[in-house]
């Protein structure tokens, strides 16, 4: 993901300058270090572990996960990543809804994750589960 930051928004921070923000400074220069091999050999991975959620998602309409380690951060952008990298990754829709609450009544967010492609039928089933 890193090395798509820096190959897509690469040029764009480095003429900002420190109007980006230092961490976005920071992901795309470790992104920048990333060899071709071990660059293409993540996108193989990323495919292959696409095709096997594919044989999943025919008989289910959604993955559910946690799209965060916690509650919603207060104050500050959207969080930690981490339970949202690997779809980016594999090019799967997903969607977060804010059906739980944790500490100080802060949201929790569900994740669903649906099929390459069908993102309509994700959506459909967001739907559904946020009226549920």
């Amino acid at each position: 993901m890193y090395t798509d930051m820096a190959h897509n928004l690469g040029d764009m921070v480095a003429r900002g300058g420190d109007a980006s923000s230092k961490q976005l400074r920071d992901l795309v220069a470790e992104g920048s270090q990333t060899s071709a091999l071990r660059y293409l050999a993540a996108r193989d991975g990323a495919l292959r572990y696409r095709a096997g959620l594919a044989d999943i998602l025919k008989d289910y309409d959604a993955i559910l996960t946690p799209s965060s380690p916690g509650v919603a951060p207060k104050g500050i952008g959207t969080g930690n990543p981490a339970f949202n990298t690997l779809w980016t990754l594999t090019g799967l829709p997903a969607v977060t809804l804010p059906l739980l609450k944790g500490d100080g009544g802060m949201p929790i967010g569900v994740q669903l994750i649906g099929a390459f492609g069908d993102d309509a039928r994700l959506l459909r089933t967001a739907n559904w589960l946020a009226g549920a």
